[in-house]
């Protein structure tokens, strides 16, 4: 049951009101957006530095009158957190709306993309682009820099998810749009001290369509040895759905440049269908794990792709069935000990007959794994709609992420979970 608390006391810095335990873990509320000047909508989770604060990215809200989303801080002050918005978007060749979490290098840079501004002339007015938060050199704070602006000339563009980086400093990406055929593509920033910005891009692939798949929906992954890994959401098996059921692919390095093919093309059911969150790659078994939005008896899977010869083999760790488990199920964060945890948008109870969304843990037992819930986002207030939260496990095993709406401050009313207001929140999941 939700403790009786008030909005402001919720909301406050470092405040741990909302605490609740619905399933096997234990959820506290660490911030609530929505006050004047700050974020709203923090979709893609969050990251941690060594000092134990919290990056992520917001979709909306911020300072500038654009409320173009920002990039936020939360701060460990003793008895809860502190937040701070470390940037607010204006919109235009500025960028809007980030559309994924941020990747941090070993000099405390963050890089992030945003779905629309920058250049003009692509889908919905704008191509987006890839910018970089770099730490002052002298006093707090961070300079923000625009890396690159897609365009409409056969480049990728609006890039979606989180980047990837590379032990030399490339920065990765995908777009769910552009390339040779405007299928989508994926690109690589090479830092230049040439180049006005910094860095120089180049598309080294383009989605083929068809069977090989279109309209990526999500960032890469990269192993040990430089591979790309990658979704469509359409594409690939065209006759066992309409459109095609998805695929996932992988980019392999050649020299400088990049070969691609289909790893596991999703098909009729009981298989997957229709990937849309990022996959995670074991670099000690060489598997790849995601989820699907759909097919499993209904409402999607979570799948396993194992090297075998000089391909990969499909099995299915979990269909989610009927339990409402319903769109935007969320990457899979693959812990220290095996098991397999992630998010997904509705079910759980609260926010209407679809419910906030709940988080999960996939047990592994030997090469098997047994579904466990974690939480449900029973209430709105709790947080609802963890829509494509990348969890962040500490060394202690607690569990991070986001939630896009609910919350305490409810003047956002963007379509959350059975009509949910709020403006997001940062929790904290004790299993």
């Amino acid at each position: 049951m939700i403790p009786s608390t008030t909005a402001s006391a919720m909301r406050a810095a470092g405040s741990s009101a909302l605490e609740t335990t619905v399933g096997a873990g234990q959820e506290t509320v660490l911030y609530s957006f929505g006050a004047t000047g700050d974020g709203a909508g923090p979709g893609f989770g969050v990251i941690t530095d060594a000092s134990g604060a919290l990056y992520g990215t917001t979709i909306f809200g911020g300072t500038k009158k654009a409320a173009a989303g920002t990039v936020f801080k939360l701060t460990p002050n003793g008895s809860g957190y502190t937040e701070s918005v470390l940037y607010s978007f204006s919109g235009g060749l500025d960028g809007e709306g980030p559309s994924g979490g941020l990747a941090m290098d070993g000099q405390g840079a963050f890089y992030g993309v945003t779905l629309v501004g920058g250049n003009s002339g692509c889908i919905d007015g704008a191509c987006g682009l890839v910018f970089k938060l770099t730490p002052r050199k002298s006093g707090s704070g961070y300079v923000e820099s625009t890396l690159y602006r897609f365009a409409n000339t056969g480049d990728a563009n609006q890039p979606v998810g989180t980047p990837v980086l590379d032990a030399s400093g490339n920065v990765y990406g995908a777009t769910q749009f552009g390339g040779v055929a405007n299928d989508g593509a994926v690109f690589k920033l090479t830092p230049d001290s040439k180049a006005a910005s910094g860095y120089t891009e180049r598309v080294i692939y383009s989605l083929p369509g068809g069977a090989g798949g279109y309209l990526p929906q999500s960032g890469l992954a990269i192993d040990e040895q430089g591979a790309l890994y990658g979704e469509t959401q359409y594409g690939g098996n065209l006759s066992a759905c309409s459109g095609g059921c998805g695929v996932i692919f992988k980019l392999m390095p050649s020299g400088s440049a990049y070969v691609g093919k289909v790893i596991h093309a999703f098909g009729a059911r009981p298989d997957g269908q229709q990937p849309m969150a990022a996959v995670t790659v074991d670099n000690t078994t060489g598997k790849v794990f995601g989820t699907t939005e759909y097919g499993g008896t209904f409402y999607g899977t979570a799948f396993e792709l194992t090297p075998s010869g000089s391909g990969y083999t499909e099995k299915v760790l979990h269909d989610f069935g009927r339990r409402g488990t319903q769109l935007d199920t969320s990457p899979l964060l693959l812990a220290p000990h095996g098991d397999l945890y992630g998010a997904v948008n509705q079910s759980g109870g609260g926010c209407g007959s679809t419910g906030c969304g709940s988080v999960f843990e996939l047990i592994r037992s030997g090469s098997d794994y047994s579904y466990k819930l974690l939480l449900n986002f029973h209430s709105a207030l709790n947080g609802a709609e963890p829509e494509s939260t990348a969890l962040t496990m500490s060394a202690d095993g607690a569990l991070y992420g986001t939630t896009r709406s609910g919350g305490a401050e409810t003047s956002c009313g963007d379509g959350g979970p059975g009509g949910a207001f709020g403006c997001g929140v940062v929790f904290k999941l004790v299993p």
